[in-house]
């Protein structure tokens, strides 16, 4: 995850609760405990074999690629031919255990996965010290894959409920399990190769260090990567603001962290954590909470500069208190900063420097910043695998790189306390002349040609979920639609960009609207029945129409 250089790139009952998107709700069973008796049923599986992946990560080649936690084991059963079902008053409730033994935490992965609407799905560990869920029809994805985060422990339950009313039939297929052999766990004092395993000298982004840097650290998120058929592993990534200032969730990450990432299908396995961080200065003994979010697509690559551009599968919920980070893609070299990342996948870390970067050539000329970090009041933050695609942040709170490693560690001496960054100017066109390989197209889109811009989040902006009031800069006819959506503009000189979401918040149609622009047409003949929201954002304003789509 960490590199020293990168010569070339290949392609309300709970102690500790994670929430992944979901609706606030409460297990069938913690209401009735003779259900958790009668409800037994266990799949057990054999602990792994670890040799062969400890041997990798010992070995010296391998200790600066992606930080590796866990492994996958096949399952390939369907939950309702395993699990315990009984009937109650008001519907139906399935229970199963998912077992381990050894295991710091497990998740699941689906490649068959549907929940009717109405119906309830929960994954809880034995102790209830960690409750995910309820999980809804809203977690439906059209690829039907789905993927939960890590819960602690060497046991699962995964507790299914479905009302009488609900006749449609889920699909749970327990594909695999992600089965983490470090990195997690509750008490520092108990285990030395878990949560607060970051070296000694790294500094939780709550203290002093980060006053500047609250709403940076907002966006800044730990990712969990499924690799291969086997392997999990860590990296660190930040949101991004875009020209559009549509709060699109695209998050900015290093390129080598996918590598080894075995196939597209992957990336809707990926896990983004959010909110991953101490309350405070000092680490403590209990894991703080989180929310998180999965499925993401590949945007964009840049092997040179080694950037990576992700776009989140859905939007981030307003409750996750996110931000979407701002920019510089000039090349000037800032004076002074921070890093604010996940190392070793542990809570948030800042980082400090006070001298100016240096351009450095890692092999494809002068594509990285080179950063020196320094004693701070607290302690000499530096970074570690895990921290990989973390944001160097100027400081102005602006991102102008992103980690792609280095020879800093607690150990090493303090002249050797320093780390490589792409530089977000190269990486904005310099990488190829394709969209796939610039960031400009993206958070650039209304090619505004700025060099700098701000950062947002929902306070800052409207929600782009909620409609506005009455608008004056357009309306759309026929209004219910069927096959296309006429909509006349007034008063709009610049490029105004499209976005059309469906009654839970999903993208279903993005599109650009030329400047000057007074009639414009778009094709509905795709969109299902229902009720949408129309965003417009022009480089001014932003608004909103309703549309009922027969």
């Amino acid at each position: 995850m960490k590199r020293i250089f990168l010569p070339i790139i290949i392609l309300f009952f709970s102690v500790i609760s994670y929430a992944q998107i979901s609706i606030e709700s409460t297990p069938k069973s913690f209401l009735n405990k003779d259900l958790s008796a009668l409800l037994t049923a266990t799949l057990e599986i054999e602990e792994p074999d670890l040799t062969q992946t400890i041997e990798y990560n010992n070995n010296p080649q391998n200790l600066y690629k992606t930080r590796r936690f866990g492994v996958v084991l096949p399952l390939n059963v369907n939950f309702f031919e395993k699990a315990d079902m009984s009937e109650l008053k008001d519907g139906k409730l399935w229970i199963l255990r998912v077992k381990s033994p050894n295991a710091k935490a497990l998740n699941l992965y689906s490649k068959n996965f549907y929940l009717p609407k109405g119906s309830e799905l929960f994954i809880y560990n034995s102790d209830h010290s960690q409750i995910i869920g309820a999980f809804t029809s809203f977690n439906n994805d059209e690829s039907k894959t789905f993927a939960t985060e890590m819960v602690n422990g060497e046991e699962i339950i995964i507790e299914y409920f479905q009302p009488n009313y609900v006749k449609e039939n889920a699909q749970i297929e327990l594909t695999e399990v992600g089965y983490a052999y470090r990195d997690f766990g509750y008490d520092i004092t108990k285990y030395s190769d878990e949560f607060g395993s970051s070296g000694s000298c790294n500094v939780n982004v709550n203290c002093p260090e980060g006053n500047n840097y609250r709403n940076a650290q907002r966006g800044v998120v730990r990712i969990m990567l499924r690799m291969d058929d086997y392997s999990i592993g860590w990296c660190t990534g930040s949101l991004v603001n875009n020209t559009a200032r549509d709060l699109a969730p695209y998050v900015l990450s290093a390129a080598h962290c996918v590598e080894d990432v075995a196939s597209s299908y992957y990336y809707s396995y990926f896990v983004f954590y959010f909110n991953y961080e101490a309350a405070g200065c000092t680490t403590g003994s209990v894991e703080p909470t989180s929310k998180t979010m999965n499925g993401t697509s590949l945007k964009a690559l840049g092997s040179s500069s080694d950037f990576l551009l992700l776009r989140l599968n859905q939007n981030v919920p307003t409750n996750y208190n996110a931000y979407w980070n701002a920019w510089n893609n000039t090349t000037n070299a800032s004076s002074s900063g921070v890093c604010i990342h996940h190392p070793s996948g542990d809570i948030k870390k800042i980082s400090t420097y006070n001298t100016a970067l240096q351009s450095v050539n890692l092999g494809y000329g002068q594509t990285h910043w080179q950063a020196k970090w320094v004693q701070t009041q607290t302690n000499y933050g530096i970074t570690e695998g895990g921290s990989s695609g973390s944001p160097l942040f100027n400081a102005s709170s602006q991102i102008v790189g992103t980690l792609t490693g280095g020879t800093s560690s607690c150990y090493a001496a303090n002249a050797d306390k320093l780390d490589y960054y792409g530089k977000l100017s190269y990486s904005w066109s310099s990488n190829g002349t394709t969209n796939d390989k610039r960031l400009q197209p993206w958070l650039d889109p209304t090619n505004s040609g700025v060099s700098t811009f701000r950062g947002d989040d929902y306070s800052t902006l409207s929600n782009p979920l909620v409609e506005t009031s009455q608008n004056t800069y357009s309306t759309i006819y026929p209004n219910p639609a069927k096959n296309e959506i006429n909509i006349s503009l007034s008063m709009i000189q610049n490029s105004t960009q499209v976005e059309i979401f469906d009654e839970v918040g999903r993208v279903v149609l993005r599109d650009i609207i030329p400047a000057n622009t007074t009639s414009y047409s778009i094709n509905a003949s795709n969109l299902k029945a229902g009720y949408y929201i129309i965003k417009y954002v022009s480089q001014e304003k932003i608004w909103t129409n309703k549309l009922i789509v027969e």
